[in-house]
């Protein structure tokens, strides 16, 4: 009876081990979480849009395009406060670059001050919201996620953000 459970155990084991490789071996992963030494971000793959709308906290809607040649892009970005008491935040126009390591980067935009109020309603009306921006304060042990966009020259290819608020950390985005 005690062999009997011991095979069953090996044969289990040998089964679920190559899974298990194989599962590690093709990472598809949706995130990619990066620490500094005072912060974590987590960064999703970054979306391309033409245009993206948002309610402001007023309840308007507003409309963010891109310079003439440029895209929009939005990645998703959540910042994490593991290790330190208090982190004061300052997300404006240079928190964060996206780009290529070659050297072709571009800033995040404002959006309050790169959009314009309208009457249309988008299809993917507040898809990127919540936006980070402005004063944000992190204790020890909380997180915030939220959107940074992007206005890039089209020949850019975001596929690394460098974080420049409160640390400097360097993450290459998922595909």
């Amino acid at each position: 009876m005690l062999l009997k459970k011991i095979k069953t155990k090996k044969i289990f084991f040998i089964v679920l081990l190559p899974v298990l490789i194989l599962s590690c071996l093709n990472d598809d992963s949706s995130s990619s979480l990066t620490k500094g030494r005072t912060i974590a971000i987590e960064t999703f793959a970054p979306i391309v849009r033409d245009r993206i709308s948002f309610t402001d906290t007023q309840g308007n809607i507003r409309l963010i395009k891109p310079k003439p040649n440029n895209k929009l892009v939005a990645v998703k970005v959540r910042i994490i406060n593991e290790s330190v008491t208090y982190v004061p935040l300052f997300i404006d126009t240079e928190a964060a670059e996206l780009g290529d390591r070659g050297g072709s980067r571009g800033w995040n935009i404002d959006p309050y001050k790169s959009s314009v109020s309208t009457s249309s309603r988008e299809s993917e009306l507040d898809k990127f919201t919540p936006l980070l921006s402005g004063h944000i304060e992190l204790n020890k042990g909380f997180e915030v996620t939220g959107w940074m966009l992007f206005d890039l020259e089209r020949n850019i290819s975001p596929l690394t953000l460098w974080w420049r608020e409160s640390d400097d950390i360097t993450s290459d985005l998922p595909k």
